[in-house]
């Protein structure tokens, strides 16, 4: 019987690269996507030709009920046994000290640190008995190195940072809960593919990370049976560099 994994924001980016590297080590994937339909049953169809069980699931992550609903609706669309969770959905709108506001801060806690929380309490709860389970959280380098832009995404990413020990330590031993903390694998929303690449390999490695080294962490920290409460930062080594601003405006 294949096992299944969740993964939230699957359709694009990170997520996507997970789900593929997923399918090639025999995972069966329930792909969630918040309004991407097309991606999302185009990766259903990639995952399927590789021999895979797929199935896409929407749901607003900002809805506290749909976020706690999700790994029901994965078992129910035959997503079992559901033993792994990769929560990979989030957003990351720009703000500072000077212009955060009530709602974003809501809106980015509501997202990026309770609906990890309230999929991890459901998936614990449905999860068979006499198997045992793994949550994996996507994190941020910049928690190592906290600069001033995205102030409230950020604050959203400790608040699940803690969340990440007190899960493993309130879910075991059923229950693993690790984090990746991935560099600069991605281009900001709306920076020049130019920039990117300009800056991209400014690390202490001379590299820097990309989406199958995200998505190579993710399967390790799934596969391996012994490591709970770690998060691994998968950057380069780019949290040694003091920044001032985000890539996106350097």
């Amino acid at each position: 019987m294949s096992r299944w994994v969740l993964i939230t924001g699957a359709a694009k980016r990170l997520g996507r690269a997970i789900a593929e590297e997923a399918a090639d080590r025999g995972w069966s994937v329930a792909i969630h996507h918040r309004a991407s339909p097309d991606d999302a049953e185009s990766l259903r169809q990639d995952l399927l030709a590789r021999g895979v069980g797929a199935v896409t699931l929407a749901a607003d992550l900002e809805d506290g009920e749909a976020a706690s609903q999700l790994p029901a609706r994965a078992i129910e669309a035959g997503a079992f046994p559901l033993v792994a969770v990769v929560n990979s959905a989030a957003i990351f709108e720009h703000d500072l000290i000077e212009t955060m506001t009530a709602e974003a801060f809501h809106k980015h806690m509501r997202i990026n640190a309770l609906a990890p929380c309230l999929i991890a309490q459901s998936f614990a709860r449905a999860l068979p008995t006499g198997e045992t389970g793994v949550i994996v959280n996507i994190q941020d380098y910049k928690l190592a190195q906290p600069y001033p832009d995205h102030f409230t995404y950020t604050l959203s990413k400790y608040a699940l940072l803690g969340a990440t020990e007190m899960l493993a330590r309130a879910l075991a031993p059923a229950i693993r809960v690790n984090a990746i903390a991935p560099g600069y694998v991605l281009p900001a929303p709306g920076q020049a593919e130019a920039d990117f690449q300009r800056l991209h390999a400014q690390t202490p490695l001379a590299r820097g990370a990309g989406q199958a080294d995200i998505a190579q962490a993710a399967l390790y920290l799934m596969e391996s049976p012994i490591l709970t409460a770690q998060t691994i930062y998968v950057d380069a080594g780019l949290r040694f560099i003091v920044p001032e601003r985000d890539f996106a405006f350097r």
